[in-house]
């Protein structure tokens, strides 16, 4: 027969006892007899757990986790016990069953050290790292003032694996909620980390969302800024600004340098000028480029805009070059619908690029942060086309543009760009025109909407941009104000052609009266001529005033020749002809039924007309240019 121990008798009379009084009793004697025995202690909670009496059961519970957890080996039943019991506490409320009820009842009646030391031991004998972060949180929520002991360890596990949809989620909707107000103490290391996890993943979130894009936008670029005074306040940087949606770039730019004229070495390798101006950099590039500020909404579609050279009245001076560096910025003109803020923007990227590429060691730091958000690579290279153009790097922006490809850049968009290229790099060559034929080849086949160009012409010799959205009336009238701007000065030489003249009369249809005073000067140099043929009148003039004028000069000017339709609309008129009154009556008709069949036509889409015209012409504006 085996012999059993005094305290496993004890326990079996307790066990085998129906009365529940006298199994109480045996388990109370065994207590005093034996107070340091696992199996009797965990009996006597055993028992009062089955009575499912919760303050006792605390009580029992309470007294074994404070004196067995520090064995050599934490028994298994007290570990099962404890696992069961905080499986319960991460239940939410009123989802839980009447065991795991009973377990969170009983866990209110065990004081905090008791209850701190039972989440310890479950996160310390946990099977993998995401069990042990849960039962750590669940440790912080609980206990907060324990946020500084565990946190650090926490934080770095999550990041580690932050790869992983879990511990992404427990990190940002989780963990960096519960420490933010009590920023325990962190290893500058992995503050940085947290910062460049922090920054990639809001990054992503609102680039991903393609549903409420602006609010997205503004709640992660709250966040971002809100991470990074929190990694600043663990590393007792000087305190940057807080996000504000309403407020200029130049504030941040303005923040930035103070902070660096604060380091009296000047030091480009700042982890917190690196996060500082990285941040305030891609908030600029996403209003320049991404959403609100150079992306103009009609319904659903989006329109590119793009940076070129404003068109001067006067001829380039190809001699000019950048110096070398980042240029300041020139003057730049916004045209509508882009934002006037959209320069600011701009000038803010290239303060904070010509920063982050002081030294070899920033650059390369803020490489590894943009790179891991392939969506930025888009934004980037059109910023850096942008950024040639402000220098007149031409070259440069040349190989760019070669290098884009039809996943960042839309033909019309690299035709333009290639197109304002050629213009600002020398006297106008046929290639020009072969570039135009291109545009006018991409452009968009819907009705035209949006605006004509502002200021798209411009007198003074200072360089001057212009933002210019690729809409299909703005891209014409661009390119219908280059030739204005290329065939106006050859209205000097009194031998011009009569076809130069009648071309620019179509030409400055386009956003009539933009070049009112173009039209004045060719009547003027038309009466002084006493002449004017141009057979293509009754195909491509129907500007109301400019009818009006025709008719003025057939009126009051008899002594001038106009011949404006082919031979076989038998319209001619001059001095008047020789012959019948009958005869002249004839030739008054044939005018005015021109006239009024021109003035019928005045509210055709001009658009349509001169788009037809740049292609039907184009050999003869070729000639116009390049007429000596």
């Amino acid at each position: 027969m085996d012999v059993i121990s005094n305290e496993k008798y004890l326990i079996a009379r307790a066990k085998e006892s129906t009365d529940p009084y006298k199994a109480k009793a045996w388990i109370i004697a065994a207590k005093t007899l034996f107070p340091n025995d696992f199996g009797v202690q965990f009996e006597a909670y055993e028992i009062e757990k089955n009575a499912n009496n919760f303050e006792e059961a605390a009580k029992c519970l309470s007294y074994i986790v404070m004196t067995f957890h520090g064995a050599h080996q934490t028994p298994t039943n007290l570990l099962n016990e404890i696992s069961l019991m905080t499986n319960a506490l991460r239940i939410p409320e009123g989802c839980t069953t009447p065991e795991q009820e009973f377990y969170v009842k009983m866990f209110q009646y065990i004081s905090y050290e008791v209850q701190h030391q039972i989440l310890l031991l479950t996160a310390a004998h946990s099977n993998n790292n995401l069990d042990h972060c849960r039962l750590i949180l669940l440790l912080l929520k609980r206990f907060p003032q324990a946020i500084s002991t565990h946190a650090p360890r926490l934080l770095e596990t999550l990041i580690q694996n932050v790869t992983m949809p879990s511990f992404k989620e427990m990190l940002f909707n989780e963990a960096i909620p519960l420490v933010y107000n009590r920023a325990p103490e962190l290893a500058p290391k992995l503050v940085h980390r947290l910062m460049a996890v922090c920054f990639e993943y809001y990054l992503n979130q609102m680039l991903n969302d393609t549903e409420d894009r602006a609010r997205t936008s503004s709640d992660c670029w709250k966040k971002i800024f809100e991470i990074l005074d929190f990694c600043g306040k663990i590393l007792k940087w000087e305190p940057f600004v807080l996000y504000k949606k309403s407020w200029s770039k130049d504030v941040y730019c303005q923040k930035i340098i103070h902070i660096y004229n604060l380091d009296p070495f000047r030091s480009t390798e700042s982890k917190q000028i690196l996060f500082c101006a990285t941040i305030v950099f891609v908030l600029a590039l996403q209003d320049y480029i991404g959403y609100s500020k150079l992306r103009t909404k009609d319904g659903i579609s989006e329109t590119e805009v793009i940076l070129v050279e404003a068109l001067k009245d006067v001829a380039p001076d190809v001699k000019r070059r950048a110096h070398e560096g980042v240029l300041e910025i020139p003057h730049i003109l916004v045209n509508a619908p882009v934002s006037p803020d959209a320069p600011n923007c701009l000038l803010a990227c290239q303060s904070c690029w010509q920063l982050l590429h002081s030294n070899d060691v920033m650059k390369a730091d803020f490489a590894q942060l943009i790179l891991c958000i392939p969506q930025l690579s888009g934004w980037v290279q059109k910023f850096l086309i942008d950024l040639y153009v402000c220098a007149g790097q031409h070259e440069e922006t040349a190989t760019l543009l070669q290098a884009s490809t039809g996943t960042t850049m839309t033909q019309l968009e690299k035709s333009v760009r290639e197109f304002a290229l050629t213009l600002v790099q020398g006297p106008p060559t046929v290639h020009l025109f072969e570039q135009m034929a291109t545009i006018l080849k991409h452009l968009p086949h819907a009705p035209s909407r949006g605006y004509y160009l502002e200021n798209v012409s411009l007198g003074q010799t200072a360089r001057v941009l212009m933002l210019m959205p690729l809409t299909k009336r703005a891209t014409l009238h661009y390119l219908v104000q280059t030739l204005i701007v290329l065939l106006k000065p050859k209205l000097i030489d009194m031998e011009c052609s009569s076809s130069l003249l009648g071309n620019l009369l179509v030409l400055s249809q386009l956003n009539w009266p933009h070049e009112s005073t173009t039209v004045e000067i060719i009547f003027e140099i038309i009466k002084s001529r006493r002449q004017f043929a141009y057979l293509h009148f009754t195909s491509y003039v129907i500007q109301a005033e400019i009818i009006e004028e025709f008719m003025h000069l057939w009126t009051h000017s008899p002594d001038v020749k106009l011949e404006l339709a082919m031979p076989q609309q038998s319209l001619a008129t001059g001095a008047r002809r020789i012959g019948t009154r009958g005869a002249d009556k004839g030739v008054k008709e044939d005018f005015k039924q021109i006239i009024r069949q021109q003035v019928a036509r005045s509210n055709d889409d001009i658009d349509e007309l001169l788009i037809q015209f740049l292609q039907q012409q184009q050999v003869t504006l070729v000639q116009n240019v390049f007429d000596k």
